[in-house]
């Protein structure tokens, strides 16, 4: 049955939302505060290096409205809540999205509405911020509003990982809220018996990514003192066909997911008098690195006649993952930083890099196709492995008088 449905928030998650219903021909409505972002939509631009222009097009001509009208969405069958959910300097989470999304609709909704949330959050936020707040206005969950939750799952830069086909868990505050969901999202969906059950397995999914990038950090300081190659070490040990996975050294974690969905289980515990030392430690051993690798890059830059301080230093790739344009907690950003905070210049080189990033204070360029102008620098920092350069990636080493690479272990 084909419905009504609006998504709320228009990001990296929201938007590959719409296509996905848009192609079940589902009628939705993309809705999103940030105007400049609808009116790049409803020009037919995207927003995200993930969509192409040619895709926002085919919405638009399927019938897809982009707005920041909230009248727009009063009285739809199902409302999508895809808003961020990130943590502040102190790492404490930020859930004022979240509840700026339920304001948003909590007098449009209409009487069997279904309302999924799909940002990543702590157990309990469904039912604090959603059942309370809609059971408050004499709603009765499970018999004339429906209320789910169902974790996004996105991998930016796979290509081969379709968020359409990717398997999904559904949750619902009641068994008809779960049947509702289930029944809307159809095929790839795998139940589990409670919210708080879907919401601590999105956490646990992405906490078990730090933990495990957090001991290859540690592998790669073992492996430097005893003066071996990290990347052999890892390479031998996937040689195993069980019990292992391979997981990789790197400057920092970044994005909008690892660096940020354990902090909300270590808050949530620590409220609760409850020790998480296991994610604590694999957090410090991340945030470590940077200074870590600084000091790498330092001894480097020591076997040159100039004192690194003095030193015109370009860096090579800033997003926070290969391949893709998104610079959110980037780690080569505060590298950046770091180096300038030595006095050091840094010019700093992105080809990938989306137009419509979060905003930042570096000023980031592109490189010209000779790579010729990387003859003026001191030291080239490779940060991130970009196929654009990989494809070059000598060119780039003949071209520099140091080479630092940051990309391979």
């Amino acid at each position: 049955m084909k419905k009504e449905v609006v998504v709320i928030g228009l990001g990296y998650v929201g938007l590959p939302s719409v296509i996905n219903h848009v192609k079940k021909r589902h009628k939705v409505i993309g809705f999103d505060v940030d105007k400049r972002k609808v009116d790049m939509l409803n020009k037919g631009i995207s927003p995200l290096d993930t969509v192409s222009n040619e895709t926002v097009q085919m919405l638009q001509e399927k019938g897809t409205i982009f707005t920041y009208d909230a009248q727009q969405i009063v009285a739809k069958d199902v409302y999508i809540i895809d808003v961020p959910t990130p943590i502040d300097k102190n790492k404490i989470p930020d859930l004022s999205y979240i509840k700026s999304a339920v304001d948003l609709i909590k007098n449009k909704v209409k009487k069997g509405s279904l309302i999924i949330l799909e940002s990543t959050t702590y157990p309990g936020t469904t039912e604090d911020y959603l059942v309370a707040e809609f059971s408050n206005l004499d709603y009765q969950i499970g018999v004339d509003l429906f209320i789910a939750y169902s974790p996004e799952r996105i991998d930016p830069g796979n290509t081969q990982s379709l968020s359409a086909k990717i398997p999904r868990i559904v949750a619902g505050h009641t068994d008809k809220c779960l049947a509702e969901v289930k029944e809307f999202f159809g095929s790839h969906v795998s139940s589990v018996p409670n919210l708080k059950t879907a919401e601590l397995a999105k956490l646990y999914e992405n906490t078990f990514r730090l933990v495990n990038i957090a001991l290859a950090d540690e592998l790669q300081k073992i492996s430097d003192n005893l003066d071996i190659k990290v990347g052999e070490v890892l390479e031998a040990a996937a040689t195993k066909p069980f019990g292992f996975m391979k997981f990789t050294p790197n400057l920092g974690i970044g994005g909008h997911c690892i660096p940020v969905d354990p902090y909300y289980l270590t808050w949530l515990m620590a409220d609760r008098g409850v020790e998480t030392p296991l994610i604590d430690t694999a957090g410090k051993i991340n945030d470590s690195m940077l200074d870590y690798y600084l000091e790498k890059i330092n001894h480097l830059a020591s076997k040159s006649k100039k004192e690194f301080t003095e030193m015109i230093v370009a860096v090579i790739g800033v997003t926070y993952k290969k391949n893709v344009a998104d610079i959110r907690m980037s780690s080569v950003i505060s590298l950046i930083k770091k180096l300038k905070e030595k006095n050091i210049t840094v010019v700093a080189y992105d080809d990938v890099m989306h137009p419509y990033s979060v905003s930042t204070d570096e000023t980031i360029v592109t490189l010209e196709p000779d790579y010729q102008q990387l003859t003026q620098y001191d030291l080239v920092i490779y940060a991130v492995d970009h196929d654009i350069y990989e494809d070059k990636k000598n060119i780039i080493l003949d071209k520099s008088q140091l080479f630092y690479d940051l990309t391979t272990v």
